[in-house]
């Protein structure tokens, strides 16, 4: 089966998201156009949505000196604001190897907005990951909220909005970032960085909706992850391989395999994370594979998922899925690695 006709059933949620993406961009531009910006907005969504991004473009759009086609990028406001050199857009983040932003941080900015900009029509306060600001903070945001400094604004980018006090969300325009879809992802891997379509799409589906994932499962992200230099489609056959073999057999020298598998696994604790969504990908492909064969994104493993859906039950497929999920949470808490691959591999072993 070719990969358009295997897209063929996700044309319509590509369609909900890329409207929904179109719709976002369109609220912000509008709010340029018309000049009437908010004293804060509120950018929530998923990671690895833009949200940041965009609020630099927003940032270079008001204070863009060009005419029309804002922003320019190359007027002296928007190289000032591309090189991180602009006087008049302060940040704040969380501070290294701390878990909250700081009520001492936040008090900061109120002194760095005492006075005027310096040049900018109007300055912006980015606030990072705003819903990670402790309470005392968020009070302290609150009272500058109450009487915005002139000519500055604010944009807030969280994740959730539950830790977020509903007075200080009351005082922001809310705009919603949504991921893109798996297929969006495939197409700006193949048209930008000119990758194969069928490793596109594998590489797009294994790393969900998530362009940064795919982009480090190609290798295509090393100034952020240098020490990434595994191969995704060895990394990937070879993974499959080993779980196929793993699910194949019930017996003590397959629970030997899956520890060999856990321990190599464990020693490129770099490679965790692409190599969990493979896995992730592999148990999904097992779910789809009893009812819709035609879908599943490993597509040249079909015969190897077919021998292992007559030897186990739909509901064991579901138990390996709801343990690779435990395995994620336990790894994103800094269990020990191999400790935690040898409890999900044994799991998979004796099921």
């Amino acid at each position: 089966m070719c990969i358009d006709q295997r897209m063929s059933d996700v044309d319509q949620k590509t369609a909900i998201s890329h409207t929904r993406s179109e719709q976002t961009i369109s609220e912000l531009n509008h709010i340029i156009q018309t000049d009437r910006i908010p004293n804060a907005l509120l950018f929530s969504g998923e990671p690895s949505t833009g949200k940041t991004k965009r609020a630099f473009e927003f940032a270079k759009s008001c204070n863009c000196r060009a005419d029309s086609n804002r922003p320019c990028n190359t007027c002296v406001s928007c190289k000032k604001i591309n090189s991180g050199m602009h006087p008049d857009i302060i940040q704040v983040s969380l501070a290294e190897k701390k878990k909250m932003i700081s009520i001492s941080q936040i008090r900061e900015i109120g002194g760095k907005l005492s006075a005027k900009p310096n040049e900018a029509h109007k300055r912006m306060v980015l606030i990072k990951d705003a819903d990670k600001m402790n309470v005392q903070a968020q009070n302290a945001l609150l009272k500058v909220l109450e009487e915005p400094p002139e000519n500055t604004f604010f944009i807030l980018t969280a994740t959730q909005l539950s830790p977020l006090l509903p007075t200080i969300i009351s005082r922001c325009r809310q705009i919603r970032f949504f991921p893109p879809s798996s297929h969006e992802i495939k197409q700006t891997l193949i048209s930008q960085y000119k990758i194969d379509p069928e490793k596109a799409y594998i590489a797009s589906h294994t790393a969900g909706s998530d362009l940064k994932k795919a982009l480090t499962l190609l290798n295509l992200n090393l100034e952020e992850n240098e020490k990434m230099r595994v191969d995704f489609q060895k990394q990937r056959i070879w993974i499959i391989q080993e779980i196929m073999g793993l699910l194949s057999l019930k017996n003590e020298a397959n629970i030997r395999k899956g520890f060999m598998l856990s321990q190599k696994l464990s020693m490129d604790p770099d490679n965790i994370s692409g190599a969990m969504a493979i896995i992730k990908m592999v148990l999904r492909d097992l779910c789809v594979f009893k009812y819709s064969p035609e879908k599943i994104v490993n597509l040249d493993f079909s015969d190897v998922f077919k021998d292992i859906s007559q030897i186990h039950t739909y509901c064991t497929f579901l138990e390996w899925i709801k343990d690779l999920h435990e395995t994620e949470k336990r790894l994103a808490s800094n269990s020990s690695i191999r400790l935690t691959l040898d409890r999900f591999f044994l799991k998979l072993s004796i099921l």
